[in-house]
């Protein structure tokens, strides 16, 4: 038994040593592996060389025709519309009827006015024959009174020798002094005679305005197309009492119209800076029509931002209230750089990429855009870009300085 449990222990000591054995054999003869040096991934990209030029920046935006012409024709007096000859919308010539409206009131002002003329003239001359009249009496009255005051004379003369009587005496000064008293009323109806032409003259005065007033008037009643044009709304009907000042209609003329473009204040200043400098700048819509800048807005809005410009045309525009897509050719730029939109990152950033083909970020002023050949190009301007630069111009979502790139043509 003894025997029995040493040939047990002899054999499983073989068996660990022979594990142990195996163990080492195991791990010397396992594939041993080599450290490889890493290479980045390079994004392959697009990318295109600049160079610093001069060029005009177009800016792109929306304009709505109006027509500054575009008036509100009232009416001058309360009267009733007998006719309407027009509707809304409809196209007149200069001096076509558009409206007639009841002048008996005006007709009954203007005969008013002139009987008034005709009094105060008439009243003229019938002051010019008293005064003539007056003047002739005036001169017999005086040789009157010279008379009266020799017989005065006389008969006081008789009483002092007691040849006449006391009564004879107070008849011939009661005379006298009657004959006075009719010569200060004469020259009193003569010194009227001027107030009262005066008075003539100033009613007749009155009564000339008061028909120039009823023909202008009456003028009215007629309501004639100041010039060719169209009707955009008309406000009243055949029947209609109307009062004075009422609206009858909107008219716009078919010349005068002009686009009005909101675009930013720095672009409104250049473009302000521009008409007085250079006379203006041009621009297109997207219907063809050639415009140019005629003047830019004085006040900037302050809930925008924006500031109105103004385009007219020598072509015939479209009807007022239209919009128009409009592309304005701005002042010509020194030293700005051409690139397509994809280059554009955040609106003012691009990556240049450099000598090792990394990318680097640049901050840039924008100035602006312009058609190009296949699409629109923005113009930009950075102290940092040199003629040569390759800069990036695909849409690149991992895009960030230091990212290494494949620059492909």
């Amino acid at each position: 038994m003894q025997r029995l449990n040493s040939k047990l222990l002899i054999i499983g000591i073989a068996i660990f040593a022979a594990s142990i054995g195996g163990f080492f054999a195991l791990s010397n003869s396992k594939p041993t592996t080599s450290l490889k040096k890493f290479t980045p991934t390079a994004w392959r990209v697009s990318s295109q060389f600049v160079s610093l030029e001069t060029v005009s920046p177009v800016f792109n935006g929306f304009g709505k025709i109006e027509n500054p012409d575009t008036q509100t024709i009232k009416a001058r007096i309360a009267t009733d519309v007998i006719a309407v000859y027009v509707k809304e919308g409809g196209h007149v010539k200069k001096g076509d009827l558009l409206i007639k409206l009841d002048s008996i009131d005006v007709d009954i002002k203007r005969a008013k006015a002139r009987s008034s003329i005709a009094n105060a003239r008439l009243q003229l001359i019938t002051l010019d024959i008293t005064e003539a009249k007056d003047l002739e009496a005036l001169e017999f009255d005086q040789e009157a009174l010279k008379i009266l005051t020799n017989k005065l004379s006389r008969i006081t003369d008789l009483r002092k020798s007691n040849l006449s009587s006391e009564q004879d005496l107070d008849i011939a000064r009661q005379a006298v002094v009657q004959q006075k008293l009719q010569i200060n009323r004469r020259e009193l109806a003569l010194a009227t005679v001027e107030s009262k032409r005066v008075q003539a003259m100033t009613a007749i005065e009155q009564s000339k305005v008061e028909l120039r007033a009823a023909i202008r008037d009456f003028k009215s009643t007629l309501i004639f197309a100041p010039t060719n044009g169209q009707l955009i709304s008309v406000s009243v009907l055949a029947g209609d009492r109307i009062s004075a000042h009422q609206n009858l209609m909107t008219f716009a003329p078919n010349s005068g119209r002009e686009v009005r473009v909101q675009v930013p204040a720095s672009v409104g200043q250049r473009m302000s800076a521009s008409l007085a400098n250079s006379g203006g700048l041009s621009a297109q819509t997207d219907r063809g029509h050639q415009l140019r800048l005629m003047r830019v807005s004085g006040a900037v809005q302050h809930n925008t931002g924006s500031i109105d410009v103004f385009f007219t045309s020598d072509q015939s525009l479209p009807a007022t209230g239209t919009v128009l897509s409009v592309a304005a050719q701005l002042p010509a730029q020194s030293e700005v750089v051409v690139l397509p939109t994809d280059a554009l990152y955040g609106g003012n950033l691009i990556y240049r990429i450099t000598d090792g083909n990394l990318l680097e970020a640049l901050t840039i002023i924008r100035l602006g855009q312009r058609p190009g050949p296949e699409k629109t190009e923005v113009l930009i301007r950075s102290d940092k870009l040199q003629d040569g630069d390759q800069i990036l111009t695909s849409r690149l979502p991992a895009a960030v300085s230091g990212l290494r790139v494949e620059a492909i043509q």
